[in-house]
């Protein structure tokens, strides 16, 4: 594989004839991630467009390793989603080049920023929140059964385990001993592919926001699964930056209602039954995950780090198994800044 940075990327598209010799062209690391290089490249007179290559190692302090053709797990997501969802929803795959692990795709609308940034920046605006709902729901709901979840690559599973069950529940479960079993419940439930698309990275960095709406992007973990995690998975974010924010803040947990609302209106399956009990454990694991795992979000302090493990600790310790419970726990989660239990902010030793 030959691998590219901005500094070469232009004559590597020159001379794969991806760009005209006669344009001028540069190009431009784009950050955020941390398993591969995304670079924005601009070309005379065309749009800008995306180029992203798969990198083995990815950059965490833990050692974490992933194999290069999950890149192919995103284009074949992006293909099928193209035509399920509305303009602009995701991005257009431009073109592949197979041999280096690398593809280029179409770049957001002007403006468009990560609503992670919006987040942290103390902006809450629940419309988001419902449109990121809206489109979740209708990416489950569109791809039951699609003949292309029963075909490779978005059949296969390894890859979500590499990249998430692995790093985020079984490196949980080695720092919980006393919730492994609980743990392994979860894992066990994703071990054979399930009935819908799971994007299974689906969160506010991988949500562009700009004036006309909302692009996703970011599918190389997609699969065949199960569409709890995906719930699960996003809801996390919310409640994490939630117990950020500390007392007297319930605007994240808002927007957290409002996403399930939107998701519920527009899914097949809806929030209710069994759907609601999985996807309320998949929220209480990633929460832990996201303290404990191989990949700790970087926004927390040692006092939000104790809310968070506390609360799903508690949530997964107890079976909790509505939107409802787990939302007012986090809301009294966040009138305290003291740390429960023993050892590192409640961290059992």
């Amino acid at each position: 594989m030959r691998a590219i940075e901005a500094g070469d990327v232009v004559e590597y598209l020159r001379e794969k004839g991806r760009i005209p010799r006669a344009k001028a062209a540069r190009a431009e690391a784009m950050g955020g991630g941390v398993s591969n290089v995304v670079l924005r490249v601009e070309v005379e007179g065309e749009p800008p467009f995306v180029v992203k290559q798969a990198r083995e190692r990815l950059r965490t302090e833990m050692l974490w390793v992933s194999r290069l053709d999950r890149i192919w797990h995103e284009t074949a997501a992006l293909e099928l989603l193209a035509g399920l969802l509305p303009t602009g929803a995701v991005p257009r795959v431009l073109f592949e080049e197979r041999d280096d692990f690398l593809f280029a795709m179409e770049h957001a609308p002007a403006g468009a920023v990560p609503w992670k940034q919006e987040l942290l920046d103390g902006r809450a605006d629940p419309e988001v929140a419902r449109r990121a709902g809206a489109i979740l729901g209708a990416m489950h709901a569109a791809t039951a059964g699609q003949p292309a979840l029963a075909a490779a690559p978005l059949s296969e599973t390894d890859l979500f385990d590499q990249l998430r069950i692995d790093p985020y529940y079984r490196t949980a479960a080695r720092a919980h001993p006393d919730l492994a079993t609980t743990l392994d419940a979860l894992i066990a439930s994703m071990a054979v592919p399930g009935p819908t698309f799971v994007h299974a990275d689906f969160s506010p960095k991988n949500i562009l926001v700009h004036d006309d709406g909302l692009m996703v992007v970011d599918f190389e973990t997609a699969h065949a699964g199960d569409p709890a995690f995906d719930l699960g998975f996003f809801t996390s974010h919310l409640i994490l930056k939630a117990l950020r924010a500390g007392p007297g803040v319930g605007s994240y947990l808002d927007l957290a209602r409002a996403f399930l609302d939107s998701y519920r209106d527009r899914s097949c399956a809806g929030i209710g039954d069994d759907l609601e009990r999985r996807s309320v454990r998949h929220a209480a694991a990633c929460v832990l995950a996201r303290v404990d795992g191989k990949s700790p979000v970087e926004y927390l302090d040692v006092p939000a780090r104790g809310r968070a493990r506390a609360l799903a600790r508690d949530a997964l310790r107890d079976g909790i198994d509505t939107w409802r419970e787990l939302l007012d726990r986090a809301a009294r989660g966040m009138q305290t800044r003291l740390l429960s239990g023993p050892g590192d902010g409640g961290k059992p030793r």
